[in-house]
Parts: C-alpha cells; sequence; structure tokens
C-alpha cells in the first residue's frame, strides 16, 4: 500500500478555537484524505496491513464527525 500524506491534524481541544472557514477547510482535507484512503483499502481484511488502514480510516472518520457537530453549534 503506498503512503499517504497526511496533513498534521489538531488534537479536538483546538478544534473547538478554530473559526468556521479554517474548519471547513480542514473537514475538505480530510475528505480528500478518506477517498485517498479507500482507493488503497488492502484486500485481505485478517492483515496488518489492513488493520492499519482501518486505524487510519476510523481516526479521520472521528475528526470528521467531531468537525461537523462543532459546524452545527
Amino acid at each position: 500500500m503506498a503512503e499517504i500524506f497526511y496533513l498534521p491534524i489538531p488534537n479536538e481541544d483546538v478544534l473547538y478555537q478554530m473559526d468556521s472557514d479554517e474548519l471547513i477547510s480542514l473537514l475538505e482535507n480530510l475528505n480528500m484524505q478518506i477517498e485517498k484512503l479507500n482507493e488503497q483499502e488492502p484486500e485481505d481484511m485478517m492483515s496488518d496491513e489492513y488493520e492499519l488502514w482501518g486505524d487510519k480510516h476510523e481516526k479521520l472518520e472521528d475528526l470528521i464527525e467531531i468537525i461537523c457537530e462543532i459546524l452545527e453549534q
């Protein structure tokens, strides 16, 4: 699996300090990263590679969910 370049992701506390434009920009970036990650999903669901892929995917999804919740407030 080719390595995906990830921009540094702020921790959750920092997300609450960002303005809506910053959050939207970050959200767009995270969605692009998830699309690239989806293209590289390993076939063997029992492999270590798949587990690492899944961890990255879940982290991105969690951040997207947090950002969406903040934007809805």
